[in-house]
């Protein structure tokens, strides 16, 4: 950890170095193809104008045109632009183990963003400070972009801390695979909020017809996730990872004693991400077509451990009635990072108000856990008649492929917006050999409505695990009292599916509802 940390800061030095280099060496002479606002993330779901255009596209065009007029410029000054928000919110929840209202989320962040561009030179950077007072792990300062671009006539370079998006899903992760998330906080927390970014390098060539980018990840960054139940203090927190407490024999349940180690995690030269993608704008069409070979931002855990054996009732050792059973099992989990691949596309056919958005992307080599957690050889272990300890041995998680689908659609019209999606994700080579199900399938609904000059806006948001049936949904009230201040009052809501099962039901004791407020500047 600490040799990463030591790159990743030497990286960043780097970077800054170079950005003051750039800014105040580099003549005005090129367009910056990415836009305007040199933003680097591309828009879930492209907007379409009256005539049928993409957003994406008219973009582009005005990018042309700004960039064309600073090319005969060549003593243009560097512009310096600062902007950000400062935003606050609580949020209560019902515990319904000690029947009593609780905090369930109370955050305030401050956000600010530099930039600074001359000529064909473009640098930003972002940071944080987070005050948390019922996720405590994340309180405190985090740097969230830092990357330096210089635009050349027909290409771009950006080097630095910079968050990268793919894809056409809403809030489902399909080709979008080089961002990490953050999944240590939920409540009232959006999809672009929770994307971790990566120190990268960034390279893309541009023509009328097609944008061609490559892209390497020298620094690893996995998921944050949240802590598992049996780590110290994690049941205090407002979600963790429940694991099972006893583990079921013939004879009944014996209690399992957990270890968590990790391995290291990749941060050679050789350990690199590289990923590619081809983006089309074709009349009444546009797609990609991409490619990674990466780590898997989750982990996989492989299971080591012994049992520990004494008599059945140790009150009386010289029955022969009494036989050597299991008295607790002692596991270890170690995280360990691993290899995937990803080839997937993706587009948007804008038809007058409406968008359609499709997108599929086939991941090879992820791992998932065994149906069955111990080996027939360990299980029969376990049962001879023997004071040792014994050592077991647990099956490993499983390489499996995935195919991944998605098929949306969005419709604007006036002050109404909605969109919808179905979402299909399919194990290939499932042979009922591990613990999920071969196919799980979602629906999502995302309506809003604006009123009063689209001050005041109504939005309600949900998705339906249709293999058990459990939701997640998000509801709220937004009024900006001006153009920089704006009040939100909503809730989110999870519930179990049918049995207590599904993908939302572990979440269903965080519902919330909760107040925010967000002051926006600029200058």
């Amino acid at each position: 950890m600490n040799t990463i940390r030591k790159y990743g800061q030497s990286f960043l030095l780097g970077i800054t170095f170079c950005l003051l280099f750039f800014v105040l060496t580099f003549p005005s002479s090129a367009q910056e193809a990415a836009g305007v606002d040199g933003k680097v993330g591309t828009a879930q779901a492209p907007d379409t104008s009256s005539d049928g255009e993409t957003a994406s596209q008219i973009n582009d065009d005005l990018g042309d045109e700004e960039f064309s007029t600073d090319s005969e410029d060549d003593s243009a000054k560097p512009v310096f632009t600062l902007s950000g928000k400062i935003g606050t919110l609580h949020g209560v929840r019902w515990n319904g183990s000690e029947k009593k209202l609780e905090y369930g989320a109370s955050r305030s962040i401050a956000q600010v963003k530099g930039e600074v561009s001359a000529g064909s030179s473009y640098a930003v950077i972002s940071a944080a400070a987070e005050y948390n007072y019922r996720n405590p792990a994340r309180t405190g300062f985090r740097l969230n972009e830092a990357y330096y671009r210089y635009s050349g006539e027909i290409w771009d370079i950006s080097v630095g801390r910079q968050v990268i998006v793919w894809g056409q899903a809403d809030g489902f992760r399909l080709t979008d695979v080089l961002s990490a998330r953050d999944s240590s906080e939920f409540i009232a927390l959006s999809g672009d909020d929770a994307r971790l970014p990566s120190d990268s390098v960034r390279l893309r060539f541009f023509h009328d017809l097609f944008t061609f980018e490559a892209i390497a990840v020298p620094f690893f960054t996995p998921n944050k996730l949240p802590r598992f139940g049996f780590e110290d203090g994690a049941k205090n927190d407002l979600y963790y990872i429940d694991t099972p407490d006893a583990y079921k024999m013939p004879f009944g349940s014996v209690p399992i004693r957990y270890t968590k180690t990790q391995s290291a995690k990749p941060k050679m030269f050789t350990d690199t991400e590289a990923a590619a993608r081809f983006s089309f704008f074709l009349p009444g069409i546009d797609f990609s077509v991409s490619g990674f070979y990466g780590w898997d931002k989750n982990p996989r855990y492989v299971k080591s451990g012994y049992a520990k054996k004494g008599l059945f009732n140790p009150a009386n050792p010289l029955s022969p009635l009494n036989p050597y059973i299991p008295k607790e099992l002692y596991t270890t989990l170690n995280e360990e990072y691993y290899r995937i691949g990803m080839a997937g596309i993706d587009a948007a056919i804008p038809a007058g108000d409406v968008t359609i958005r499709l997108e599929t992307a086939w991941v090879g080599g992820r791992y998932f856990e065994p149906k069955n957690l111990l080996t027939e050889k360990s299980v029969n272990d376990l049962k001879k008649q023997t004071p040792d300890d014994v050592t077991l041995e647990f099956n490993a998680p499983l390489k499996k492929h995935q195919l991944l689908m998605l098929a949306g659609v969005d419709w604007i019209k006036s002050s109404w917006t909605l969109s919808a999606q179905y979402f299909e994700d399919l194990i290939l080579n499932h042979k009922d050999d591990i613990e999920r199900p071969m196919h799980k399938g979602f629906v999502s609904l995302n309506v809003s409505k604006t009123f009063l000059r689209d001050t005041l806006k109504l939005s309600a948001s949900g998705v339906v695990d249709i293999n058990y049936g459990s939701t997640s949904s998000t509801y709220s009230v937004s009024y900006a009292l001006t153009d920089n201040i704006n009040f939100a009052l909503g809730g989110d809501v999870y519930t179990k599916g049918y049995d207590g099962k599904g993908d939302f039901a572990a979440l269903h004791k965080i519902s919330a509802i909760w107040l925010k407020g967000t002051f926006i500047f600029s200058r």
